[in-house]
């Protein structure tokens, strides 16, 4: 009798104790996760309320640990301007985050054995959902390093901004719809007469558009346009000045001093200053995609603008014998080694649960298109901004990767691409000189030549 009660007493302390034990060794399972300040939306925000960087990773973390109570996500904003940096010293002090926004994918960073491949954490309707050049963004020696969530960028480098009421004002019709897209010809054309002086002292003071020797986000389409190329077929040498480049670079220069369809200063100006330029009305045209029209109406929201204006978005000018080009990217997550295999399927996890589709859809807060087919087929059917995401569509399919495959790491090459840059809109150099001199240093930093 008190053998059958010692062992029901043992089977008690076993039902009681075990869980808890249980409970509290998975309550060490920590995700880090480190993003770019997007302002998505989450589910049920309140209408009108400006978004800040930190609800949707917020919700994130919420709505994932409800799902894991033994799962706590520590979560970090890292800014656009930082990014790169911090990621670097993180790894190389042997701390980055469990999961990362590819922001700065680096080929050489799955090579080296520091990111797990999710090939084995995919289902097959997962792949047959994603965009086959979104899944395999990051195919390295036959594994995937990336789980893909959006499709396109912000649109820089990829579409421009129209602003129709001063077209209107100007008495100039909008490029035609699918796909406003215009030849250079028609578009210097267009430019020149929405450039003009108010006062007559015979500087413009509102011009077509915006160029910034730091914006190497649109420069570099300007160059494409005419045939440039920033390497050669294989990616082993920079060839960008070429007689296509030193037109496109020279267009640019004239653009400024002789068309006189951009403001003078554009040697130290960046991409937020052009942009700064189209929301305070100094230029009809601006750049980027749909992203960029929500961006309006954070800034209303934050109090940066007084009031939203419409945009509406184009393709960029093209050579009609060359055609069309735009920049194309796309992103998603991915995972640093892991040495716990527990905790490893729990990160797989979180990114499986941020790039879901029903997760994926909250990228509509953006005006982003998304890496799954099933989710774009009716994202934007009821929005007012459904011509505008679709002419961006159109616009990527011509797309380029501007500074090279995940074969070429282009950073050390950046600060010469800014300086020729620099060089030629003020003048000290021709774009021929400006470019030929970029690219002696760029194929010495990337190819050591």
């Amino acid at each position: 009798m008190k053998k059958r009660k010692w062992v029901l007493a043992l089977l008690v302390v076993c039902v009681l104790v075990l869980p808890v034990a249980q409970a509290s060794a998975a309550k060490k399972i920590t995700i880090t996760w480190w993003l770019n300040p997007w302002r998505i939306e989450p589910p049920g925000f309140p209408e009108g309320q400006a978004v800040t960087a930190e609800d949707y990773p917020q919700w994130v973390k919420q709505e994932f640990e409800k799902l894991y109570p033994n799962v706590e996500v520590k979560y970090e904003v890292v800014t656009n301007a930082g990014y790169e940096q911090k990621i670097s010293a993180a790894i190389l002090a042997g701390n980055p985050p469990d999961v990362l926004r590819d922001y700065s994918f680096k080929k050489a960073w799955a090579i080296h054995g520091l990111l797990e491949p999710v090939d084995d954490y995919v289902t097959p309707e997962d792949i047959a959902d994603w965009y086959p050049d979104a899944w395999n963004k990051a195919l390295i020696n036959g594994k995937h390093y990336l789980f893909p969530w959006s499709y396109g960028t912000n649109g820089m480098g990829s579409t421009m901004l129209l602003n129709p009421k001063i077209f209107a004002e100007r008495g100039i019709e909008l490029p035609a719809l699918p796909y406003r897209s215009w030849t250079l010809d028609e578009f210097l054309s267009v430019a020149k007469k929405l450039s003009w002086d108010d006062d007559g002292d015979g500087v413009n003071d509102h011009y077509a558009l915006g160029l910034g020797a730091q914006d190497s986000e649109n420069n570099p389409v300007w160059l494409y346009m005419h045939g440039a190329r920033m390497f050669n077929e294989d990616e082993t040498e920079v060839i960008i000045d070429s007689p296509a480049g030193i037109q496109g670079l020279q267009f640019m220069v004239d653009m400024i001093y002789e068309h006189k369809i951009a403001p003078p200063g554009a040697e130290g100006m960046g991409i937020y200053d052009i942009i700064n330029l189209f929301h305070s009305k100094k230029t009809a045209m601006g750049y980027g995609g749909p992203y960029e029209i929500g961006r309006i109406y954070r800034y209303v929201n934050e109090g940066k603008l007084d009031e939203p204006f419409e945009v509406k978005i184009a393709q960029f000018p093209h050579i009609p014998e060359i055609g069309p080009v735009a920049y194309h990217a796309s992103g998603g997550f991915m995972v640093f080694k892991q040495r716990d295999s527990e905790k490893k399927k729990m990160v797989m996890e979180f990114c499986r649960f941020l790039t879901n589709p029903e997760n994926t859809r909250l990228l509509k807060s953006l005006l982003y298109i998304t890496a799954r087919d099933s989710v774009n087929q009716d994202l934007y059917v009821d929005s007012v901004f459904a011509d505008e995401v679709s002419i961006y569509a159109n616009a990527i399919q011509n797309g380029h990767q501007y500074y090279g495959s995940l074969d070429v790491d282009f950073t050390p090459a950046r600060k010469f691409w800014q300086a020729a840059f620099e060089a030629a809109f003020t003048r000290d150099k021709t774009p021929k000189e400006a470019l030929t001199e970029f690219a002696q240093e760029a194929n010495k930093v990337l190819f050591k030549k």
